[in-house]
């Protein structure tokens, strides 16, 4: 009997229990539910406004970068002829070798901007002639940069073709029609590429070269090339190796040696070459990849002719 009672009076506390937390969940999910009726509605017009805002702000972030981009930037000679662009190729080539003598910059035999197929007659596809003038002319800057830096030498000059090249145009599609495309699986999916989507904003026309010069002249070169303000020329990869693999052996160079030209102090001792002659003070030959780049589009907007949001 007194376990019974027990029994029965567990039950009905366990059961109370219950219920005010059952009570208890039902009024705090009650409360929230007015307190979010009762919020005003996002996003408002104070918000909105905010936004608008924000978004004029940066289509005017836009518009002066690319001003900045293509202030400096040649256009496209679209109506240039073959026989225009074979004669300029000629020109420059002759120029720049010129350039390169008076500068005393060893160039490849017969140097011509990697244009040596249509040299040899190769036949121009249309399209392709206005971004070859364009290339040439990146080329060119890269070699008076080169000149200009003290570079020694241009060993390999290489220059990957682009499609205009070798492929005519695509036709447009019809109505109604729908090219297939394979639609890869998830199994070993790449990793997403950084440039992506790149190719609305530009053009990239690549060169390979190998130039030789001292430390100092390869590190002009290279701030020449990022400093450049005519043609955005963007390394892509460099190596760098010392033309002597090996060091000098014992005996083979007396060290210390007197500095050329150095004046005796006042004991009579000259200034000497210790052995850090022997390292940093060779010719340095730099592998390069650099990607020439064409932003596209027309000259951005002024200030005060920005577009704004409405």
């Amino acid at each position: 009997m007194i376990a019974g009672t027990l029994l029965l009076g567990f039950f009905i506390y366990k059961g109370r229990s219950s219920y005010n937390k059952l009570t208890a969940t039902f009024e705090n999910t009650d409360n929230t539910v007015k307190r979010l009726q009762a919020r005003k509605i996002f996003p408002n017009e104070s918000n909105l406004e905010e936004k608008q805002g924000r978004v004029t702000a940066y289509v005017g972030a836009v518009d002066k970068l690319k001003a900045k981009v293509l202030e400096g930037q040649s256009a496209l000679k679209e109506d240039l002829t073959e026989q225009d662009f074979r004669q300029f190729m000629n020109q420059e080539s002759e120029a720049i070798v010129a350039l390169a003598a008076k500068n005393k910059m060893i160039l490849p035999e017969n140097f011509a901007f990697g244009l040596d197929a249509y040299k040899l007659g190769k036949p121009f596809l249309k399209g392709a002639i206005g971004r070859l003038e364009w290339q040439l002319n990146a080329a060119k800057q890269f070699i008076k940069i080169a000149a200009d830096s003290g570079i020694d030498s241009i060993d390999e000059f290489n220059r990957d073709e682009f499609q205009e090249e070798n492929e005519a145009a695509e036709p447009k599609e019809e109505k109604g029609t729908r090219k297939q495309q394979s639609t890869p699986s998830n199994r070993n999916k790449p990793s997403v590429n950084p440039m992506v989507g790149a190719d609305k904003v530009m053009e990239t026309y690549r060169v390979t070269t190998e130039v030789t010069g001292s430390y100092e002249s390869l590190t002009t070169f290279l701030n020449g090339l990022a400093s450049d303000k005519d043609t955005f020329l963007w390394v892509r990869k460099i190596r760098i190796e010392n033309e002597n693999q090996e060091s000098p052996r014992v005996g083979e160079i007396s060290l210390p040696v007197p500095v050329a030209g150095a004046v005796p102090d006042d004991d009579g001792k000259t200034a000497e070459i210790d052995a850090a002659v022997l390292f940093g003070n060779e010719k340095m030959r730099a592998r390069i990849v650099i990607d020439a780049v064409r932003f596209k589009g027309e000259v951005a907007v002024s200030e005060d002719k920005k577009t704004a949001s409405s």
